[in-house]
């Protein structure tokens, strides 16, 4: 098992990882990861490193979310027909 330490900066709270922790992840500095907390049941944190097929993979989905989600307001947009009509 490997340990980090939580560290007060500013008003916000750090997660130092280690050299090796990275390495193990294939991250490093500026890149950006997955988080997943799950308070309710065992009170863990996962942290997910991203390539970018997987990156990209989450942006369609996202992006295909909100349009599905908004569909009716994009062609109204479209059409030239404000929301209150």
């Amino acid at each position: 098992m490997l340990l980090a330490r939580i560290e007060k900066i500013g008003d916000s709270a750090a997660l130092f990882l280690t050299d090796e922790m990275l390495k193990l992840l294939n991250i490093g500095f500026g890149d950006e990861v997955e988080v997943e907390v799950s308070a309710d049941t065992d009170r863990s944190l996962v942290i997910r490193s991203l390539n970018e097929s997987e990156r990209k993979c989450l942006i369609e989905k996202a992006t295909g979310n909100v349009l599905r989600r908004r569909e009716s307001v994009y062609r109204r947009l479209a059409e030239g027909v404000s929301e209150g009509q």
